[in-house]
């Protein structure tokens, strides 16, 4: 059997013997031998009837062998696979060479264009043709990542999960996973990856509170999800430590947060980055050892300066950001009215940070319309209530930052006189100037080739000629915002 690299095998296996609790009482125990002769150890899950599952995801070309034993000695089978190339770029993860930014395992390069969608996505009774279309849309737009709410567990709070079937994780259901699973699978196969918004514990669902409880949960999820390249990992959210109600339901201290966050990562065996979704303000959790990547939840506000200097401050040097509820065009709750040329600005100012941005429209496609992040296109996912304008403001930008290496940059607000910097010290530099004009950028090793490109329409781009010192860059005097990108020469 020939596998794909970082693709999902699966073997199954009978076990006819009677349990009591067949997902509590007996651990299917997998061993997993690479092609370099080292061995990784996994466990399947419990199926439903006699059938147990194993699924694993290759990281080396060549011959696999797997040894399947049940815990209570009960025989289960070995096994072998071949892993083959695949089209998968590799594991979701922190890139390999700057990680300020997202990447893949193996090295490969990538940039995080994420879309929030609501908490019907799931949801038996929302039709299934509104979800197939809106996923046809998403991948045509050039989205590759869905923070979806509702996932794992049901948010059931009204105007949030409340209303919407989705899937019962807990307990344990076997059919309710796979109810889920055959979504995940479309999403998969459309090279889309998710960020769970609730997380394993997230606010207002019935997770489980007793802790053997709550690691068989953690260990029956990452054994069915695990396998999966295209996921990312979350404690809990939207915002844990937010007590904003008087009766907030199931709200987690830090210390209960640190331990679950523990827990997850001694049994995350593929390594997918994980994080908790943090409050408005500073990250709670940015030195944190089991938190892979940092989400934050504004600054909210059209001050690029305030944005900038939010997000620098709480940009790990070693972590990537994800810049999860801070665009959240028409919402209502604490964001500004978003005006066109703000979403364009503010858009600029969070790559420029090196954020991977999280977008969401919330407020429908009448003029002034305001929501929340279960209202509006990415609350119904219908494709009549989406302002496609903004959609392609987004496009557009993240098209753009696809020509060059950004992934070679970092945040250097310390080399410019004005506006925001990325740099590449000695290879390459980009600056946006929201208002134009003139900015003297310290660089080394020149000279560097200069291109100007407007950043209402990035299609429009200037040869700038050559510098040897960086020192008054002058923007062209049409236009409004625009980017200068030196690369050496």
């Amino acid at each position: 059997m020939n596998i794909g690299q970082w693709q999902r095998f699966e073997a199954s296996f009978d076990n006819s013997t009677p349990y009591d609790n067949a997902y509590a009482d007996v651990t299917l125990n997998v061993t997993f031998e690479r092609p370099d002769g080292s061995t990784v150890a996994y466990w399947g899950f419990y199926d439903g009837g006699t059938t147990w599952r194993v699924r694993f995801m290759p990281d080396q070309l060549g011959e696999w062998q797997y040894t399947a034993r049940f815990s209570d000695g009960a025989a289960a089978g070995d096994g072998s696979f071949t892993c083959v190339e695949s089209d998968l770029p590799g594991m979701l993860a922190v890139d390999e060479s700057n990680p300020l930014w997202f990447g893949y395992k193996g090295g490969a390069h990538g940039q995080i264009r994420s879309l929030h969608v609501g908490d019907c996505f799931f949801a038996s009774n929302l039709p299934a043709e509104q979800r197939t279309a809106f996923l046809d849309w998403a991948a045509s737009q050039g989205y590759n990542l869905l923070s979806i709410g509702s996932y794992y567990l049901n948010r059931d709070a009204p105007g949030r999960g409340t209303g919407w079937d989705t899937p019962q994780l807990w307990p344990l259901d076997a059919a309710e996973y796979r109810r889920m699973e055959a979504i995940v699978d479309d999403v998969t196969r459309r090279q889309l990856m998710i960020f769970p918004f609730g997380g394993f514990f997230g606010r207002a669902a019935r997770f489980p509170t007793d802790p053997a409880d709550q690691e068989l949960y953690v260990r029956y999820t990452l054994a069915r999800l695990g396998a999966n390249w295209n996921i990312l990992l979350n404690v809990s959210g939207p915002e844990p430590l937010l007590d904003k109600e008087p009766n907030a339901p199931l709200v987690l201290p830090k210390t209960e947060l640190d331990r679950l966050g523990g827990l997850i990562q001694s049994l995350n065996v593929f390594g997918h980055p994980m994080t908790i979704h943090n409050k408005t303000g500073d990250d709670d959790y940015l030195d944190d050892d089991y938190v892979d990547f940092g989400t934050l939840q504004g600054p909210k506000t059209t001050d690029l300066n305030v944005l900038s200097e939010g997000l620098l401050k709480n940009h790990h040097p070693a972590k990537p950001l994800y810049v999860q509820e801070t665009l959240w065009s028409g919402n209502k709750h604490g964001h500004p009215d978003y005006t066109d040329e703000q979403v364009r600005k503010n858009a600029y100012v969070i790559l420029m940070s090196a954020g991977a941005l999280n977008f969401s429209d919330n407020g429908g496609a009448e003029p002034g319309a305001l929501g929340d992040s279960s209202s509006g296109f990415s609350g119904t996912l219908n494709l009549n209530d989406r302002r496609q304008w903004r959609h392609d403001i987004l496009k557009m930008i993240w098209d753009y930052f696809e020509t060059i290496p950004f992934y070679g940059m970092s945040p250097r607000q310390d080399l410019v006189s004005a506006g925001y910097c990325l740099a590449q010290a000695g290879a390459q530099y980009l600056v946006y100037l929201p208002g134009g004009g003139t900015v003297d950028l310290t660089t080394e090793g020149g000279p560097f080739a200069i291109t100007w490109i407007n950043a209402q329409n990035t299609a429009e781009q200037i040869d700038g000629g050559t510098t040897t010192d960086g020192h008054n860059l002058s923007a062209p005097d049409s236009g409004d915002d625009w980017l200068v990108y030196l690369r050496k020469s």
